[in-house]
């Protein structure tokens, strides 16, 4: 019997696998922890919850094999951000009628191009687990170039409905060579024995339009680069945004899953004296 990859566990996980019974949070299958500056940042890398002095709020619905028979509601989530301070929920619809609660606390902070952040995440439903995440973002003073910048994530490896969710650090780098309008973005998964996997992802803006219109890929892969997800997406808005997100298998033999996502930003105001 032909040995299944260590990726395809990390990969079915986050596009929502209900065999398992723990899901990762719907962002994580298409945001990078270095290119992620709003509310979703709480799931993602908390510390890009400090980049920015914004208020955000969003909510995401995901389905597991859209368009098919067998195609049914897997997940939804909402959090909000408030100048660092961010909270979050996920719902997670197993089979069997099963169901799991995360709620997820955020608190980060940045000054002068580095940021940092940390996030609790309680586990309910048929389980009590209590994890923390930490990250750090660093982009050089007088640029928009270039951010590093990595997340410690399952710090006491919390057991969820029996499995136990590792250590792992997850390193990455986001580079724009056109400014803010594209960026490239790269991150690794890594545990304490092994390399578990790879994301590479393009993402563009546009700008000037009364809806601007942007666009993300991302290919992710095991230890080894074979290819094992894909994830494209396209969103319409500005402060303002809609979108859907659809990933796939590496062979791109069809839609595993399939999400909606809104997201409402607004700059914080001077203080009033």
């Amino acid at each position: 019997m032909r040995r299944v990859p260590a990726l395809a566990v990390f990969l079915i996980v986050p596009v929502l696998a209900a065999a398992q019974e723990v899901a990762a949070n719907r962002s994580t299958a298409y945001l990078h922890p270095t290119d992620v500056r709003d509310s979703r940042a709480l799931w993602v890398n908390p510390a890009g919850l400090g980049v920015l002095r914004e208020a955000s709020v969003y909510a995401e619905i995901a389905v597991q094999d859209p368009g098919r028979g067998s195609g049914r509601l897997r997940q939804l989530s909402a959090g909000f951000n408030s100048r660092g301070l961010s909270f979050g929920y996920q719902r997670d619809v197993f089979d069997g009628g099963r169901r799991g609660h995360t709620y997820r606390v955020g608190l980060a902070g940045g000054s002068k191009g580095l940021a940092g952040g940390a996030a609790m995440a309680l586990y309910r439903g048929d389980t009590k687990g209590t994890g923390w995440d930490i990250g750090g973002l660093y982009t050089a003073e007088g640029t928009t170039a270039l951010t590093v910048g990595g997340v410690i994530a399952n710090i006491g490896q919390p057991v969820v409905r029996g499995l136990q969710q590792r250590l792992t650090f997850i390193p990455g780098a986001t580079w724009r060579p056109l400014g803010p309008a594209a960026a490239l973005s790269l991150h690794a998964r890594i545990t304490p024995d092994s390399v578990i996997g790879y994301a590479f992802g393009l993402t563009w803006q546009g700008s000037g339009a009364r809806w601007p219109i942007a666009v993300l890929a991302r290919l992710d892969t095991d230890g080894g680069l074979r290819r094992g997800a894909f994830a494209v997406g396209i969103s319409i808005g500005g402060r303002d945004r809609v979108g859907m997100v659809v990933s796939t298998p590496g062979d791109l033999s069809g839609v595993d899953a399939a999400s909606l996502w809104g997201l409402s930003t607004r700059e914080a105001g001077a203080r009033r004296r």
